[in-house]
């Protein structure tokens, strides 16, 4: 197998894994109705919960990124979309849901589910897709250039931040429509709630995970997703500079 051909079969293959992962699973949750109590048996709220959540978003940017860049090869690295700076943008933003979920939600709050499915879904959306993309982005994405780290720091990092706080907008939003609602659709069974989807958004919270308020909370994964994201488009800008130095990326600039 040559390497072109070999970039083309990673790319399927992980963009096809991640939408069966995604699709299969939102399927599988509507047809056997398994987690769909927590939202009373409402589907309209566990769909737009569904394709809500940072994972998700995150997850079909890459998917789609793999596949359009499998179809159109030689599009890599020069449009728009398969770009440097969107797939350095997506990349940063799966790495969040990699460290995000991994490191704060699977030992704070949710665990590891036990569920065949879900750990399925778990694995391949928090873990094998993340990792997958950022080593393709890194080590085999055409037509990349050095990147001047500060420079691009100051023109172009605020698309990413922009990105992200919208995404933070629109779910404390989202959250606080319901919280103000007093509905009881929001309430699940166990007599927890679905205001927000993720704890350290839930600012209603008195006590969240370690006794720590939920506002407080808030404030901690800001700080700390914030700096993932400088910290890492950095960490990904200054590997990219030293690995196309390499004489491997430099004998295939164009594969």
């Amino acid at each position: 197998m040559n390497l072109y051909t070999f970039k083309l079969t990673y790319k399927y293959t992980f963009g096809i894994l991640s939408c069966l992962s995604i699709y299969t699973y939102y399927f599988y949750k509507l047809i056997s109705g398994h987690g769909i109590s927590d939202y009373n048996g409402n589907y309209e709220i566990y769909t737009l919960d569904y394709f809500t959540t940072f994972t998700l978003i995150s997850n079909i940017f890459c998917q789609v990124w793999l596949l359009l860049a499998a179809i159109r090869p030689n599009k890599e690295g020069d449009s728009k979309f398969l770009g440097y700076t969107t797939a350095l943008n997506f990349a940063v933003m799966i790495t969040i849901t990699f460290i995000v979920y991994n490191g704060i939600l699977v030992p704070l709050d949710t665990g590891f589910p036990t569920h065949p499915y879900d750990a399925f879904a778990t694995v391949v959306n928090h873990i094998i897709t993340p990792i997958a993309f950022v080593t393709y982005f890194l080590f085999f994405m055409r037509n990349k250039k050095k990147v001047e780290l500060n420079t691009y720091f100051i023109k172009k990092f605020w698309i990413l931040f922009v990105m992200v706080l919208t995404y933070c907008i629109f779910s404390l939003i989202k959250g606080e429509i319901r919280y103000q609602s007093h509905s009881e659709l929001y309430t699940t069974p166990k007599g927890g709630n679905i205001w927000y989807p993720y704890f350290f958004l839930n600012i209603h919270n008195p006590n969240g995970p370690m006794g720590i308020p939920g506002a407080a909370w808030f404030v901690i994964a800001f700080i700390l997703i914030v700096g993932v994201m400088i910290g890492f488009t950095y960490l990904y800008n200054y590997v990219n500079n030293q690995f196309i130095k390499t004489k491997f990326y430099k004998s295939r600039y164009n594969w």
